[in-house]
């Protein structure tokens, strides 16, 4: 029988250097490349108590602060930013050496740029920005824009095509998608996810939360092919999964 052993990698800085190149997308890739970060226990469960920062390991931090720190732009779902309370994006110390720059732009995705989003995001300055969709009424734009929230709307058409143009006008190459689970299974059934980052909480959550990864209205199957996979002496499964497409 074949026994596969994943890289042990601890937070020295060799294991750094590992899990930094873990991370790099697969050649080839569409820029900009558009990378979902998420995590699970065992049994597939995403939140704990309606967050998903509940199923956090050390390393699963690590991995998710090198990802923004590797990241030209973050993406979001509105009730992903609500739940978790997201601020602007800031750069981990262990990473800072290797992201010169600032931080990358927050851009919080809704269809419906309700009040508490308004509110939320007025406080947060331009680190956290908003991008409605296409069909938003005008007085909730006006709304949002009155408090001093940036606000874009996306283009009409497929959402693949208007996010991809949307991280295009930002310049952005590498894009990461921090969540939430419908919207994440809108990108997966429209391909514009090119791969998925999954942190394995090392733990099976019984009863709770009745949460998943990406949720639909109907059952679309994502063909995906392993590309890294690492553990760590606390236990979890990291990896990083490219997205194959129907003829993978």
């Amino acid at each position: 029988m074949h026994i596969t052993r994943p890289t042990v990698i601890d937070d020295d800085p060799a294991a750094l250097e590992a899990l930094w190149a873990a991370l790099d997308p697969e050649p080839g890739l569409p820029v900009p490349c558009i990378r979902a970060v998420m995590i699970s226990s065992v049994d597939g469960t995403t939140t704990v108590d309606g967050r998903s920062g509940g199923l956090g390991t050390p390393t699963d931090r690590l991995v998710y602060d090198a990802m923004r720190a590797r990241a030209d732009l973050i993406l979001v779902g509105s009730g992903t930013v609500l739940a978790e309370g997201y601020g602007p994006a800031r750069t981990a110390a262990v990473w800072a050496d290797r992201r010169p720059g600032p931080p990358p732009v927050v851009l919080v995705f809704t269809r419906a740029l309700g009040d508490a989003l308004i509110e939320h995001c007025a406080d947060a300055g331009d680190g956290l920005q908003v991008v409605a969709a296409h069909g938003v009424p005008g007085d909730r734009l006006e709304a949002a824009r009155e408090r001093g929230v940036t606000v874009h709307v996306l283009d009409p058409g497929p959402l693949r095509t208007s996010v991809r143009s949307l991280a295009t006008h930002f310049g952005a190459s590498e894009v990461t998608f921090e969540g939430g689970p419908q919207l994440l299974g809108t990108l997966l059934r429209e391909g514009a996810i090119d791969e998925l980052v999954l942190s394995v909480a090392p733990e099976i959550i019984v009863g709770g939360d009745d949460s998943r990864l990406a949720v639909g209205t109907d059952a679309t199957r994502v063909p995906l092919r392993v590309a890294a996979a690492f553990t760590c002496p606390r236990g979890g499964l990291y990896t990083r999964w490219v997205v194959t497409g129907a003829d993978g």
